[in-house]
């Protein structure tokens, strides 16, 4: 394969890690939305109920519950693929990315067909895939994932977070004493 070739994978590589980063951002902040959401309902009824020890007991288990949920449901994903090299293959992302790029659309996905496949290579298909990595190569596919789409997750986290900050300025005993 020639360098322009391992080039195009080389792009695909990086659009990988940024999705996945992409995916471990929203999930945590998701996360951080739902244990903080769940930390300030357990705090109150704690605080205004004088809960007993089995009732503190079963809000401390599920306050685990939560957090696994959150794991599995948010960061799965992410984890797998950082921790057991598990994820999305090539052609889906190229699937993906082909979304964002008109100019792309099936053309990456037929060029990664055509580039791993077993079998013969001649000249003539070196140099198609040659041709077709040049075409590649004025796109940035880490542009296709934009980051700053998060932000709006981050309005949710901001809620709980405002609302503990709240109290703990009008009265720390809710934290303190419950």
């Amino acid at each position: 394969m020639g360098n322009l070739v391992s080039a195009v994978d080389d792009k695909i590589a990086s659009f990988r890690k940024k999705y996945y980063l992409n995916l471990f951002l929203r999930g945590t902040l998701l996360s951080l939305t739902f244990v903080l959401g769940y930390f300030l309902l357990a705090t109150m009824l704690e605080y205004n109920l004088w809960l007993g020890k089995e009732a503190r007991f079963v809000l401390f288990l599920l306050f685990f519950g939560v957090v696994g949920y959150c794991l599995f449901r948010f960061l799965r994903q992410p984890l797998a693929f950082w921790l057991a090299g598990r994820g999305i293959g090539k052609e889906q992302s190229a699937r993906i990315i082909g979304r964002h790029f008109p100019g792309i659309q099936d053309r990456l996905v037929n060029f990664l067909q055509l580039a791993h496949a077993q079998g013969g290579r001649t000249a003539l298909l070196d140099a198609s895939l040659e041709q077709k990595a040049i075409l590649f190569s004025n796109y940035s596919f880490e542009n296709s994932i934009d980051l700053g789409e998060n932000r709006r997750y981050l309005r949710y986290l901001l809620i709980p977070l405002a609302v503990v900050v709240v109290l703990f300025a009008i009265n720390q005993r809710i934290f303190t004493q419950s």
